[in-house]
């Protein structure tokens, strides 16, 4: 196995804030070597004597998942910020579907699963919108409707490191407010050597057999190939990733918003809580997520280099879902409850009779791409250095949404049976069968014949850095200055449509287009009816008309334009304050000018009519940053950081979005409007952040942290009065085009000038505090009886006073707590390497929390997250002599105990879903040449 230079980690790692485009080095998940940074120096320096008495040094080989650790304990140490690390090596050697769920088992970081993947990243108990990503120093766009990226769309096989930078650095463009995660690729001439990797794993899910056309089966797939010519004055990297994955889920769900029964169902007491429908759903499909880079890196000498650089990923997602659903409400009859299990004053099981099931079939396919490329050159001449950077990158979501459903025809009614107890498997069972298409038709229900949508999304940033940097003396060592310019438009639109049969009929679904039907027996529901989506639309329905000119759907079509000037300077610390004291570490300050407007659409119910609307706002930021850092004796440091940190305004928040209606209950008549505010300021905060470290060589480490973060604001929508007198002035108020009249159609009825407004404004914030305790440690520090085994252990205890109104799982409150945050979140890894053997094996925890979840409608919406926790396991052997060496054999269980997903409304008896994804089964090899 070739070893690693953790010097030039350190170096990468420190500089990570100049996006400087080292190669995108793709990498073969386990081939280690490619992933790492090339020149023979990752070893530790042991005396030995030489056959003439003169003291030599002998190189320790340090490999695997050891060096990993190790060089990630050498960027915590030599770093002037407080970060977390990690190494080529460990994403290699534990080889993720994606970055995030690398990510997620760092110190105070953790993630949360969409379709049982890891995607949105929270750092110290945040809104993922708090974190920034960098690519190459680079800020990322993204393929959501708002900032922060899905980590998934980033495969591990491109990546060789990441830096989650927990304090700003003055020179760090687009940093964010929890912290800044840089995800960094290889240089073809820090590498240093011809490389040639392959990589090859298959994929089995353990749950199989959902029905229908689902698979339980994938593979993943890399090549990379990196080079140097012309005396290695230039370097070539080139690569390629595929990963092809199964989607598999079951999930049993019921109806937001839960509520009191008041005098809903006889029989119910009125205090109790009861859902209005439940639905038993199988998700099929697959992923499939290409990734390719390439770089061209040029250094003709020791002062000038220049390197061109391409990273493209194109993603699809393919999940069709098929559930047997019930409204359990008294529609389209009056249902009669019995057999009543009532728990924490909640109905969590009952049987309800005269009830009309649907079979329920959604076709929902997603595209997503991402190109970014960046030109950088950098000069130095001796106690000077100039850098200039180019880059563009651009982010792209198509997608195609389409929900269709079938009903016993003939008004045949069912009685059902549920029971959601509220950490377990929920059950729900139907009397009928609606397998028979003869019967279970398709088109008109108590829903409607269906619905579709069609989200797309544009997000393009063009930036312009340039740079220098000067030694000098005294407290400083080198003085860093500059701007930065970034301009960035991100364009949503979400054309929707209500989706009609052929004459509004019923019809069969010809046995061309049926499938195998679902299989839902994991909450004991009966096998669902199942059909092609996009050939029963073609077949039996009217031509679909999406619109954007509606109410409702004037927030859901925007654009957000943003252009940010930032000036900088930083000085490096780097002075002795006693014989065991050494001060290092930065002081610096970014002045940023942010240029930020909106164009959308004012839509006014009452004439039906829309127009654009387009305003903004320019405003100044002054961030200063300090990170200290006290070296003291016996690998101790003490570090200090204290800085003004900023997040921008969610992109849905920044639009100009104006819908315009009225409540008709009220006499007068009240209007009533939804916006967004391109006036909205960031959200800002004072950060102080102290930790201890020890370190006992670069083997181990122990750290103590604490943080702290005034919120000066935070950003939530309000209700306030409005004057509306100028949009009221343009309703007709004669007969008959007066929209609103009275029942007989005889008279106008009267609209008030003054009505509410619900808008996103910047409001009060509060504090966000917390503790981070970190422990790495080889066993042989511990006893030589345990060398090769280790373990790593981080726990973080996070707390807020930020309560917010909203609606969280379709209830209302004054008091919601800070989205994202986890108040406990923590991670344990035991390993053992030796003799070529390696095992593994990983968990992460969170406790509950609030997130951001697709509701029914496909949109984002906040709800109530149960606590979980993630492990997973993974063993290999590699040949390291012979000749068979350079093959790697690997096996991987993740998720190994199918932890459920479970988010429920206000109290944890109320149970809204609960979803299981099955354990992903990897074996495979890796082979370096």
């Amino acid at each position: 196995m070739p070893t690693f230079t953790v010097r030039s980690l350190v170096s990468r790692t420190l500089e990570a804030a100049r996006p400087r485009p080292a190669a995108f080095g793709l990498t073969a998940s386990s081939a280690l070597a490619l992933l790492a940074f090339a020149s023979p120096a990752g070893a530790q320096q042991a005396p030995a004597q030489s056959a003439s008495g003169a003291t030599t040094l002998e190189e320790i080989v340090v490999t695997g998942i050891r060096h990993g650790i190790e060089s990630a304990i050498q960027v915590k140490q030599q770093s002037t910020d407080i970060v977390e690390t990690i190494s080529a090596e460990d994403i290699g050697k534990l080889p993720d579907t994606s970055i995030a769920e690398s990510i997620s088992r760092l110190p105070g970081l953790t993630s949360q699963r969409s379709d049982g993947r890891a995607s949105d990243v929270s750092v110290r108990g945040t809104d993922p919108q708090f974190a920034t990503a960098l690519l190459n120093g680079r800020q990322q766009v993204s393929t959501g409707d708002n900032r922060s990226i899905e980590y998934d769309q980033y495969p591990s096989e491109l990546l060789s490191a990441v830096v989650v930078y927990k304090t700003p650095d003055a020179a760090l463009i687009g940093q964010g407010l929890a912290g800044t995660i840089a995800l960094q690729t290889t240089r073809p001439l820090e590498y240093g050597h011809q490389a040639l990797v392959f990589n090859l794993r298959g994929e089995k899910n353990s749950d199989a057999n959902l029905g229908s056309d689902s698979k339980n089966n994938g593979y993943r797939v890399s090549l990379s190939y990196i080079d140097q010519f012309f005396d290695h004055t230039l370097g070539l990297t080139i690569g390629f990733a595929r990963l092809d994955s199964p989607i598999v889920g079951k999930e049993l769900g019921l109806y937001d918003p839960w509520h009191t029964n008041g005098t809903e169902h006889a029989g119910v007491p009125a205090d109790v809580f009861v859902s209005d429908g439940i639905k038993s759903l199988a998700s099929s499909g697959t992923n499939r997520r290409d990734g390719s880079l390439a770089t061209l890196e040029w250094k003709p000498n020791a002062s000038f280099t220049s390197t061109v650089d391409l990273y493209y990923t194109n993603a699809e997602l393919n999940n069709d879902r098929r559930s047997l659903e019930v409204n359990l409400g008294n529609y389209p009859n009056t249902t009669n409850y019995s057999n009543l299990t009532v728990v924490d004053n909640t109905l969590i099981g009952a049987t309800v009779s005269n009830a009309v099931p649907l079979a329920r079939n959604f076709s929902y396919i997603t595209k997503d791409q991402i190109f970014a490329t960046g030109w950088n050159n950098k000069w130095n001449a001796g106690e000077w250095s100039v850098m200039g950077d180019l880059s563009y990158s651009r982010a792209t979501r198509d997608e195609h949404d389409f929900e269709t459903q079938a009903q016993y025809q003939g008004g045949v009614t069912d009685t059902v049976g549920f029971y959601v107890p509220s950490s377990s498997q929920p059950s729900f069972t139907v009397q009928n069968a609606y397998t028979d298409p003869s019967i279970v038709q398709v088109g008109p229900t108590i829903y409607g014949a269906g619905y579709s949508r069609f989200p797309h999304v544009v997000d393009e940033l063009k930036s312009a850095r340039l740079e220098a940097t000067s030694t000098v003396s005294g407290w400083f060592s080198e003085v860093t200055f500059g701007a930065n310019y970034d301009d960035r438009t991100k364009d949503k639109r979400q054309p929707e449509a209500n989706l009609n049969t052929i004459g509004n009929l019923p019809y069969v679904i010809p046995s061309n287009l049926l499938l195998g039907p679902a299989n839902l027996g994991f909450s004991g529901t009966a096998p669902s009816l199942a059909w092609n989506v996009p050939g029963v639309l073609a077949l039996d329905f009217q031509p679909v008309m999406p619109t954007t000119n509606a109410g409702y759907l004037v927030g859901k079509t925007w654009e957000v334009f943003e252009k940010l000037t930032t000036a900088f300077v930083k000085g490096d610390l780097d002075h002795q304050l006693s014989s065991n004291v050494t001060l290092k570490g930065n002081i610096g300050l970014q002045i940023v000018h942010t240029d930020q407007s909106s164009s959308s659409t004012q839509f006014i119910e009452a004439t039906n009519t829309a127009q654009p609307i387009s305003y903004g706002k320019k405003f100044n930021d002054i961030l200063p940053a300090a990170n200290l850092v006290f070296q003291l004796p016996d690998q101790q440091s003490v570090r200090f950081s204290v800085a003004r940190e900023v997040a921008r305004a969610r992109m849905d928040q920044l639009a100009a979005s104006y819908d315009f209606g009225a409540d008709q209950s009220k006499s007068p008549i009240q209007p009533t409007a939804t916006i967004g505010n391109p006036l909205l300021d960031p959200w800002r905060a004072d950060a102080l952040d102290l930790s201890y470290e020890k370190y006992f060589g670069n083997k181990a480490y122990f750290q103590a942290a604490v943080f702290y973060k005034d919120l000066k604001t935070y950003i939530y929508s309000q209700t306030v009065t409005q004057d509306f007198s100028a949009l009221v002035s343009t309703i007709p108020t004669t007969l008959p085009s007066c929209p609103y009249q009275d029942p007989a159609h005889t008279m106008c009825l009267p609209v008030s000038n003054s009505g509410l407004l619900t808008v996103p404004l910047n409001g009060k914030g509060g504090r966000l505090d917390g503790v981070e305790l970190t422990l790495s440690l080889p066993g042989d520090l511990v006893a030589q009886a345990l060398d090769g085994f280790g373990a790593n252990f981080s726990v973080s205890e996070t707390d807020s006073s930020v309560t917010i109104p909203g609606v969280a799982s379709g209830v209302s409150s004054s008091s919601i707590t800070l989205p994202g945050l986890s108040k406990t979140v923590w991670s344990a890894m035991l390993y053992y390497e030796k003799y070529g053997f390696s095992a593994r094996v990983a968990t992460r925890y969170r406790s509950d929390y609030i997130g951001e979840i697709d509701d029914f409608a496909g949109d984002r919406a906040l709800e109530y997250v149960r606590h979980e926790q993630i492990t997973d396991f993974q063993t290999g052997y590699e040949w390291k002599s012979g000749p068979m060496k350079g093959l790697m054999l690997l096996f991987q269980v993740n998720n190994l105990t199918n932890t459920p997903f479970i988010d429920y409304s206000v109290d944890k008896t109320r149970v809204r879903d609960y979803e299981t994804f099955g354990r992903d089964i990897f074996f495979g090899f890796n082979y370096k040449l």
